[in-house]
């Protein structure tokens, strides 16, 4: 039981660690357009960009990076949606099952499920449309609207799972008198009382 209790701890760490390298590398990858066009890091691409247009440049790189990070979220979603599977059969079946650890994998995986087939096809099919639309445009709004929904519904999956990682992770101590209450517990459970004298049959 013990051995299933630390792949599960094991598990849902690495679902957490890896959940905040794809959320960096998300953020990373816009800003990378902008730290490139400041400092191009060669003196004939410098020249090349000022030819094409910076401005320009950064539109097509920004787009590209947003295909990046449509990539990553789609492909991080499925994988997530497999470790939570797996996460919830190993305490179910490798540990008397608790409760609250099932509710908790069960809404991440629900979270992952929306994020995976309602929110990201949406914000991906709007991001496609938005650049270049003011701000008023009701587009433009809906799309960082669903960002919104997005970025707030992940905060909760990473909080249940960090509860849930503290929950695996400290256990009370154990009780010292454990096996000696439960075997006197067995004991007042299996003793028999003593049978009632019976009457002389000699009156």
């Amino acid at each position: 039981m013990i051995q299933f209790r630390r792949i599960a701890a094991v598990l849902i760490g690495i679902w957490l660690g890896a959940a905040v390298l794809a959320d960096v590398a998300v953020i990373q990858n816009f800003r990378t357009v902008d730290r490139f066009l400041a400092s191009p890091g060669s003196p004939v691409t410098a020249v090349e960009l000022n030819q094409i247009g910076r401005p320009q440049v950064r539109a097509i790189l920004r787009r590209n990076a947003a295909e990046e990070n449509n990539f990553i979220f789609t492909n991080w979603e499925w994988a997530q949606l497999g470790m939570g599977a797996l996460l919830f059969l190993i305490l179910l079946f490798g540990d008397r099952p608790q409760k609250l650890y099932m509710a908790l994998v069960l809404g991440m995986l629900a979270i992952v499920a929306a994020e995976r087939f309602f929110l990201t096809p949406q914000i991906v099919d709007l991001g496609r449309t938005v650049e270049g639309l003011p701000a008023t445009d009701p587009v433009y709004k809906h799309f960082w609207m669903l960002h919104g929904i997005y970025s707030s519904v992940d905060i909760v999956k990473m909080a249940f799972g960090a509860l849930l990682a503290f929950r695996l992770c400290v256990r009370r101590a154990p009780d010292k008198d454990h096996f000696v209450k439960e075997y006197e517990k067995m004991n007042a459970v299996t003793a028999k009382p003593a049978a009632a004298p019976g009457k002389s049959s000699r009156g």
